[in-house]
């Protein structure tokens, strides 16, 4: 999809959930008159409600003024709510005008919105793929073919003109650009050409033909991601890339909405989505522990107060459940009574947003609050020099699979897979050459898999893959085309180039009646194992 293609239907979806708003704004104002007409403690107690959603859907939909006068109504419906009933009756006028005021200025602002849209902010680059601004032809092909192996793809230029009138019209995810050009001069003074990158959001990778204290700096004031010396360290590289594709894809992590308010909960998810951020926003709150262990979130955003439970009670039926202990609640509110923030919090919650919130500030506090989410996961369950899921953490994929592939009755397969003669790769060209074939494999993994889908490091240089929904053929084409993608890499220790394989073993729940996940890994093995026997560089 093109990237106007893409900015036009975005826009056309906010546009759709502001005229569904508003279209909705002169019912829920007739809904509040309503309820002043008999003003028992009942009907204040939903004027409260009302008023306060509306408090922070206004700010939301563009229209903060009315967000202002229903939080007026709020505080002032709960203060007469208190009050003895002589004074409670003395002081309704008072909010039945306030009521009445908001309703007249509702008919005002949906009358004048006419025709206006909400611009929101697009990234303009293309997903997954890498420039290459480089003088080298040679490098530029080696580059170019490694770069497809992954999966990526891949345009060349040799000078900043070129590079900067592509621009114009659209942009990668990652440009990866020599220093000096020949005759060009150098790629910081191209000030048009780095103003486009940023604005875009394109990633910056950079490489010199010299280590130099100043480059570096240079690097740095233009946020350069990588900064990489001649002879190029090409595994390193490619390694880089994709983990900047994956944080900016992938990696953007999957967030977990519960409000009432369905118009706003819509609109909350697709702010997320344009930044790439995968959302799932709950039907129905008493399935809420099945929804989260389906989706599987980093993170939980709910909104404080709804009908049927609130949100710090729903907070604490989340944590009675071991597997969610971890798993960070944001409570999104227009509470602002400090107290109250901090007694909801209590039952488990991690963070604060009050609304109404900006777009830009929510994108911004649900990234900022991934990463931190994202890390301690990491740094939890993967493995250090592959980036994959550790022994433990994919065993426990598999037997969450397993559980849910009998629950559905859709089948999933397990894969395992081994580098082919690894020893002689560590005899022959040392361990530092054979952690880049590992990382390389790792990376490729990575890449080829679905979202949904789970790598691991098994042990060594064997590596397991968690396939839901996946029947058996499915299971051995995936791996077949990872064979060969891995197949087309070469490696180069010592001024010697080489390349590498492996075996593996593929099962699939629907082949057998299998009791548990360990069953599968050990029968996936046994295949891996028939793979070795027949001569390797296959799949059983």
């Amino acid at each position: 999809m093109s990237s106007a293609k893409s900015r036009s239907d975005l826009s056309a979806a906010f546009a759709t959930l502001r005229r569904r708003f508003e279209a909705s704004l002169p019912e829920r104002s007739a809904k509040m008159l309503v309820l002043m007409e008999q003003p028992s403690h009942s009907n204040l107690a939903d004027l409260v409600a009302e008023a306060h959603k509306l408090a922070g859907a206004c700010g939301t939909f563009g229209q903060s003024v009315l967000g202002s006068h229903a939080r007026q109504i709020e505080q002032l419906a709960i203060e007469i709510d208190s009050k003895d009933d002589d004074e409670r009756l003395q002081a309704l006028p008072s909010l039945r005008q306030v009521v009445l005021e908001f309703d007249i200025a509702v008919n005002a602002a949906v009358q004048a919105s006419g025709e206006l849209e909400t611009e929101q902010a697009v990234m303009l680059h293309q997903p997954d793929t890498v420039w290459l601004l480089l003088p080298s032809a040679t490098l530029a092909e080696e580059l170019t073919r490694q770069l497809q192996a992954f999966g990526h793809k891949v345009e060349c230029f040799t000078d900043f003109t070129s590079c900067l009138k592509r621009l114009q019209i659209t942009a990668p995810a990652v440009l990866f650009s020599a220093i000096n050009i020949d005759s060009c001069g150098s790629l910081f003074e191209q000030t048009l050409l780095l103003k486009q990158l940023k604005q875009h959001s394109s990633r910056l990778l950079v490489l010199s033909d010299r280590d130099e204290f100043a480059l570096r700096i240079k690097a740095a004031q233009q946020r350069a991601d990588a900064f990489f010396v001649s002879p190029l360290d090409v595994p390193n590289m490619i390694s880089t890339i994709s983990e900047l594709l994956e944080h900016g894809t992938r990696q953007s992590g999957r967030v977990f909405i519960v409000d009432d308010d369905k118009l706003l909960a819509q609109h909350y998810a697709l702010v997320l989505n344009s930044a790439g951020i995968e959302t799932h926003i709950m039907a129905n709150t008493r399935q809420i522990i099945a929804e989260l262990v389906v989706f599987q979130p980093d993170l939980l955003l709910m909104d404080m107060y709804m009908p049927e439970y609130s949100g710090a009670e729903l907070a604490g039926v989340i944590r009675q459940y071991p597997s969610l202990k971890r798993l960070p609640i944001v409570f999104l509110s227009s509470e602002i009574n400090k107290a109250l923030q901090l007694s909801a919090m209590a039952y488990g919650a991690d963070d604060f947003l009050t609304k109404p919130i900006d777009d830009a500030q929510l994108v911004q506090a649900v990234k900022t609050r991934l990463k931190r989410s994202l890390q301690l996961k990491n740094l939890i369950e993967k493995d250090s020099l592959t980036a994959l899921i550790k022994h433990s953490a994919i065993k426990e994929a598999a037997e969450l699979e397993f559980e849910r592939s009998q629950r559905y009755d859709k089948p999933f397969s397990v894969v395992m897979l081994d580098i082919d003669h690894f020893k002689a790769i560590n005899d022959n060209y040392g361990h530092a050459t054979g952690d880049m074939v590992i990382t390389a494999l790792a990376t490729l993994l990575r890449k080829r898999i679905r979202k949904t889908d789970k790598a691991g490091r098994y042990g060594g240089e064997e590596f397991m893959l968690v396939l839901p929904n996946c029947p058996r053929q499915q299971a051995v084409t995936l791996t077949e085309h990872i064979l060969d993608a891995f197949r087309q890499l070469n490696f180069t220790a010592d001024a010697k180039h080489f390349s590498c394989t492996f075996s593996a073993g593929v099962i699939s729940s629907e082949e057998n009646e299998f009791n548990n996940a360990e069953q599968m890994i050990e029968t996936a093995d046994k295949a891996l194992y028939q793979a070795k026997r027949a001569g390797r560089n296959q799949v059983c």
